[in-house]
């Protein structure tokens, strides 16, 4: 595991209906780490977001996260805007909104990076692997890696 905390640059949402994916990611675009939480608890998020992780590439403290977040990139799905009004209410975070099509087909191929696929799994094309659980936090990783990108465009732009 990688001990340090202070590389968190953004903070991906794939906000949904039901549940909301979510991953830290450092400047070099790495997973630190992600997981899901209930849509209805996303208040609750901000206070202790620690029950709910799923993959953790990284030693923390949950303060430290949440203070080291530069951006908060949300994917512009159906729920986007109500969460994006939440999130506002609840963080003084710059919010950049970016395309999330296809990020679920990245999130499987993200899964696959993350969990080498066993012998027999490897045998399949990969289209037809499927992971074992649901992987709305890697879509989220997706989200983060695009606004990592966005966010550093504008930022390029600015100059």
């Amino acid at each position: 595991m990688n001990n340090n905390t202070g590389c968190a640059v953004a903070l991906g949402f794939d906000p949904g209906r039901d549940k909301t994916g979510f991953a830290f990611v450092n400047v070099d675009g790495e997973l630190l780490l992600s997981g899901i939480f209930p849509s209805s608890e996303t208040e609750k998020f901000f206070d202790d977001f620690t029950s709910y992780i799923i993959e953790r590439n990284v030693d923390f403290c949950a303060e430290d996260f949440i203070a080291r977040v530069k951006f908060i990139a949300v994917g512009d799905g159906t729920t986007s805007r109500d969460f994006t009004e939440k999130l506002r209410t609840l963080t003084g975070h710059e919010i950049i909104t970016v395309d999330e099509r296809n990020t679920t087909l990245e999130a499987r191929n993200l899964y696959w990076k993350i969990h080498k696929p066993g012998i027999f799994l490897r045998l399949l094309p990969e289209g037809m692997r499927v992971p074992p659980r649901v992987v709305d936090d890697l879509a989220a990783f997706a989200v983060a890696l695009r606004g990592l990108k966005k966010y550093r465009d504008i930022r390029r732009n600015k100059l």
